[in-house]
């Protein structure tokens, strides 16, 4: 199972950099293509776990000014 969040940036927010020692604090990896960052679950994971990494995610992310979609693939 992956969870992909795919980044957009603004000029007036955080720097990439700053962006990708967040998402790498909550274990996510640096992902080319499509998406930005994939997160590797270790076993299935339920929507709460989803919820969960997600919303840890979204408070991490208050004030960096950065858009970002999510999605997770069974």
């Amino acid at each position: 199972m992956r969870t992909y969040v795919r980044m957009i940036f603004h000029s007036e927010g955080a720097s990439p950099q700053d962006v990708v020692q967040v998402m790498r604090g909550l274990g996510f990896e640096e992902a080319m293509g499509m998406h930005d960052f994939v997160y590797k679950w270790p076993s299935r994971a339920t929507i709460d776990d989803v919820l969960r990494l997600i919303t840890d995610m979204h408070g991490r992310m208050k004030g960096l000014t950065v858009n970002y979609e999510v999605t997770t693939i069974a």
